[in-house]
């Protein structure tokens, strides 16, 4: 993959693929995350990184849910290799937390993260060892 920054901008959000490697998701406020949009952002985040372990910064917007469908594609791909949730509202932590649980009854091949700033997400990203499996961090 190309290091230079790409952009992909839709009605979930933004995606941006940074020098470092990682993919910073800033979600759009008050949407749904449905299966054909799970799809999607897999698909987009296979664009951005190929390599079959992405790491992922998710920005929460405010007021997203998910659908049980979306969940369940987004804990299961082959696409992810980290994912990192930065949330900072009550209600966006509990909304990762319970993506978080998924990922342990869905047994994730990759690791999820929570934090509450985007700088201890980017040092977890980029420098913590892969056989963590899922990190809970608090705001």
């Amino acid at each position: 993959m190309d290091d230079k920054p790409q952009t992909i901008t839709g009605p979930f959000g933004r995606l941006i693929r940074q020098e470092n490697g990682l993919i910073y998701f800033y979600k759009a406020d008050g949407i749904t995350i449905d299966k054909p949009m799970a799809i999607k952002f897999i698909e987009i985040v296979s664009e951005l990184d190929d390599s079959g372990s992405a790491r992922v910064l998710v920005i929460q917007g405010d007021r997203v849910e998910y659908t049980f469908d979306a969940q369940q594609i987004l804990l299961t791909n082959k696409v992810l290799g980290r994912i990192a949730y930065v949330a900072t509202t009550t209600v966006q932590q509990l909304t990762t937390e319970l993506l978080q649980d998924l990922a342990k009854t869905f047994k994730a091949r990759f690791p999820v993260g929570i934090f509450g700033h985007i700088e201890e997400a980017e040092e977890w990203l980029l420098h913590r060892p892969k056989s963590e499996r899922n990190d809970r961090f608090s705001p």
